[in-house]
């Protein structure tokens, strides 16, 4: 058994897509991704983006029947990406596996510009209310056959640091280093290591040396999602880039909190195996 092909839909992402004007664009991220394994499907919804309302929106324009999915993965405890999950969970209308790390829903704020919560809306006994089983796990977690999230990444890069967050632990205030970050991986038969990021806070260079280490599998066939880039400076994108290049990956697909500048280099090296996304985009692989 083994994936034998994958499907990408974006269902939120920050910006509008022009063949499809009907759709809503907000900040955030959320992904419905479905993989046939064989004669069966895996239906996975990574992520839920900041709100209900443009979730379940986008869902019922683009015909993503959410009643499908099997399991919801989070990639991390802030609110651009768990704001629709209760909405989600009430339309999927069955119990499912709810996969994050134990601390997304600790109190997670931000100082840019001012103290801010940016964490996600509710907590886990919410999730129970709502028709989700949480699965709160440190560790990789296979999700199906050849589909498994990263659990904690290790920081080995020395240029992908974890900057201007906070949470509150112990009742004190500390330095958030988003432990809580993962990616989805999913070895796709005769391609290679489909990797997908929300943010990819620990660093998508670190996020895809641990997914072949976890996975035993060099080939890096595709990369995709957020890879916070946003606030890095020219040094941190160039060795990204630099580092990205080295995997030699099919299609790199940057979108969310990747940046501008970050993406003008990404497409500037890698060419027509570069696509920005945008919501409402369908990838096939």
């Amino acid at each position: 058994m083994g994936v034998k092909n994958v499907q990408i839909t974006v269902l939120i992402e920050n910006t509008k897509n022009k063949t499809k004007p009907k759709l809503k664009a907000k900040h955030g991220l959320s992904f419905l991704i479905t993989a046939t394994i064989d004669d069966k499907t895996a239906t996975i919804l990574m992520d839920t983006g900041p709100s209900p309302d443009a979730l379940l929106h986008n869902a019922d324009v683009l015909g993503a029947q959410l009643q499908n999915v099997d399991a919801v993965v989070l990639s991390h405890g802030h609110y651009d990406h768990t704001g629709g999950l209760l909405a989600a969970l009430e339309r999927i209308e069955k119990i499912v596996p709810v996969v994050a790390h134990p601390k997304s829903f600790e109190t997670k704020l931000s100082m840019m510009p001012h103290l801010r919560f940016i964490g996600a809306p509710f907590k886990t006994r919410d999730i129970e209310k709502a028709g989700g089983a949480p699965v709160l796990v440190k560790d990789a977690l296979l999700i199906a056959e050849s589909i498994t999230t990263t659990g904690e990444v290790p920081r080995i890069t020395s240029f992908e640091k974890v900057e201007g967050f906070s949470l509150v632990e112990n009742e004190s205030l500390q330095n958030d280093d988003m432990v809580d970050d993962q990616s989805l991986v999913i070895n796709v038969e005769n391609k290679g290591l489909v990797i997908i990021a929300g943010c990819a806070h620990s660093g998508i260079i670190n996020t895809i040396k641990h997914a072949q280490k976890l996975t035993k599998t060099d080939k890096i066939y595709a990369v995709l999602g957020g890879f916070h880039l946003i606030s890095g400076n020219d040094k941190k994108i160039q060795s990204t880039v630099e580092e990205l290049k080295q995997f030699d990956p099919k299609l790199v697909a940057p979108c969310h909190c990747t940046g501008k500048k970050a993406t003008k280099k990404i497409a500037e090296a890698f060419g027509k195996r570069c696509r920005v996304l945008c919501t409402g985009d369908i990838v096939e692989l």
